[in-house]
């Protein structure tokens, strides 16, 4: 009887221990990665200058279909460039816009920046919800006539939002788009 009473036992903490842990393995559907296949660049300048460009993945998949424009910006569009970045998941139908849902969860992201070559410098234009930088709207100071890339990554959950070279976290897309600067 004594074996009994520690098999039933052993066999009650397994099961609640199992049952622990498929409750923990469950995924919260509104932090559930999305997928995310374009990337839309929105620029906005002096004189009317108002242009959109993109990079676009269809399947979703290893980026070997991507395409990406590039992005001109004319002598016309003045010195100060105004961006806001918008984020497509395309798979879906009819087309998901995670922009909304990114902004919501605006101190779990950041858009970190990096130029090389065009004579682009790029300043943070918002905070996410605990002051930290969030870039989603970035304004940019146009330099002289030049030609390079800039490349736009998307961190989830950062560990460091001061550090723009290493902010940690899970990167959710990193892109380049070639730039000329007229």
């Amino acid at each position: 009887m004594f074996n009994t009473k520690i098999a039933l036992r052993t066999l009650f903490f397994t099961l609640l221990i199992s049952g622990l842990a498929v409750t923990g393995c469950k995924k919260d559907p509104e932090t559930e990665q999305e997928n995310i296949t374009r990337i839309q660049v929105h620029l906005t300048g002096a004189n009317g200058f108002n242009q959109e460009f993109e990079w676009s993945d269809p399947d979703g998949g290893d980026a070997s279909n991507a395409t990406v424009e590039t992005i001109v910006i004319p002598a016309s569009a003045g010195a100060t460039i105004q961006c806001r970045l918008h984020v497509y998941d395309d798979t879906k139908t009819p087309a998901k816009d995670l922009t909304e849902e990114i902004e919501e969860e605006s101190a779990e992201h950041l858009f970190v920046f990096n130029v090389t070559g065009a004579n682009i410098g790029v300043a943070y234009d918002d905070t996410d919800s605990n002051g930290k930088k969030f870039g989603v709207q970035t304004l940019w100071t146009k330099g002289a006539a030049s030609t390079g890339s800039i490349n736009i990554k998307l961190y989830h959950e950062p560990t460091d939002k001061d550090n723009l070279n290493a902010p940690g976290g899970e990167l959710d897309f990193d892109v380049s788009f070639p730039v000329t600067v007229q």
